[in-house]
């Protein structure tokens, strides 16, 4: 039989470190509230593997946010693409480029237009193209090559997390580029 959890000091701390993040990005964040009140271990694991999500040293934030708009345009309705929107202008992203991101990517930088590209393959609109890949990791490098596979499959956690508890009422499944 499972363990009943009392409320804490720490689940008060969990809480509110939830409801300020709402707050700070006027994000709904009620799939998170809804995991720490069905799991708070679950909750704390999944809290756990955010700084995973974020990490970018040695890619650029332009590369980054590439990738994680990317990921949320064909996994997630609006909510944590706007999301990610503010954060990329939080970390110094230009509008013109997140504009391009969202609305037109074929705008893009080549090597952007290649960390996109890359990330659809991932989420499998094709196969893996080795050239894109190699141009990927002679643009940014090896670990920032690492990185952007770190951040193409962390920040899937977060729609993937929406879906799995049923807290996408609001939202739809976007098609995605391969239109299925």
């Amino acid at each position: 039989m499972p363990k009943e959890s009392k409320p804490t000091e720490d689940a008060t701390q969990m809480l509110a470190e939830i409801e300020a993040f709402e707050s700070a990005y006027g994000y709904n964040a009620d799939y998170m509230k809804d995991l720490f009140a069905r799991s708070p271990e679950s909750f704390r694991r999944f809290r756990a593997a955010r700084p995973m999500t974020m990490h970018y040293d040695q890619l650029t934030a332009e590369a980054y946010f590439t990738a994680a708009i990317t990921v949320m345009q064909q996994e997630d309705c609006s909510g944590c693409l706007e999301l990610n929107v503010k954060m990329a202008k939080e970390a110094g992203v230009s509008e013109q480029l997140i504009e391009q991101m969202v609305e037109s990517p074929e705008r893009l930088p080549a090597e952007l237009k290649d960390v996109r590209d890359h990330t659809l393959n991932c989420l499998g609109a094709g196969a893996i193209d080795e050239e894109v890949a190699l141009r990927i990791e002679r643009h940014f490098g090896e670990a920032a090559f690492g990185e952007l596979a770190i951040a193409i499959v962390g920040v899937r956690i977060y729609p993937g997390l929406k879906r799995a508890l049923m807290k996408m009422q609001s939202c739809h499944m976007p098609h995605n580029a391969a239109g299925e």
